[in-house]
């Protein structure tokens, strides 16, 4: 009895593998990406963004400069949302986000610490900047939930641990926040 003939047979085809998918973007524990953006003084966003576009930029074959794209963020961080929306639409499961809105807060939030320098006071400008800054960190943390669902790894237990460079930026980033805090204390003395 063939195949053909019992259609209950288990199927006799030679089997592949199918090829290991290459990532499209960096993988980020949230908890990882928060305390360092926080103890980096900000400088973990730019080695983060920079990753972003290298890897896109790898595994897309098109030509980038990922370091423009770091330069000027607020022009390109809506597309980096929309290339991660693109990728998302292509994968088989679902992730429920709203890009385009996430897109249009964080260009927002890019813009309006140009306008605010004009209007407020220097404290009051300083103290309106500061909570604009833990808005984007928090819409940045948005896209790197989705993106850490694209790649299939949505704790980001791939890249929750601390490496050593890790370690120096942030004995950099606390080096910073003790020139700030020195600075405050004698300008306010």
């Amino acid at each position: 009895m063939s195949i053909a003939e019992n259609p209950y047979a288990t199927p006799q085809s030679r089997l592949s593998w199918m090829p290991v998918r290459q990532p499209v973007f960096l993988v980020v524990a949230p908890r990882k990406f928060l305390s360092m953006v926080l103890l980096t003084l900000g400088g973990y966003f730019v080695y983060w963004l920079y990753r972003q576009w290298t890897l896109y930029q790898q595994a897309s074959g098109k030509r980038l400069w990922p370091w423009v794209r770091v330069l000027f963020p607020a022009c390109y961080f809506c597309s980096l949302i929309l290339r991660v929306m693109q990728e998302l639409e292509q994968g088989e499961s679902a992730y429920y986000w709203w890009p385009r809105c996430l897109a249009v807060m964080i260009f927002v939030c890019g813009c309006l610490p140009l306008t605010v320098l004009w209007l407020l006071s220097p404290f009051a400008a300083l103290a309106v900047a500061a909570c604009i800054a833990v808005l984007q960190v928090a819409l940045a943390l948005q896209l790197q939930c989705a993106i850490n669902h694209l790649e299939r790894d949505p704790e980001g237990e791939g890249n929750a641990g601390l490496t050593r460079a890790n370690w120096l930026g942030i004995a950099a980033g606390l080096l910073g926040w003790g020139l700030l805090v020195i600075a405050g204390v004698w300008g306010a003395g």
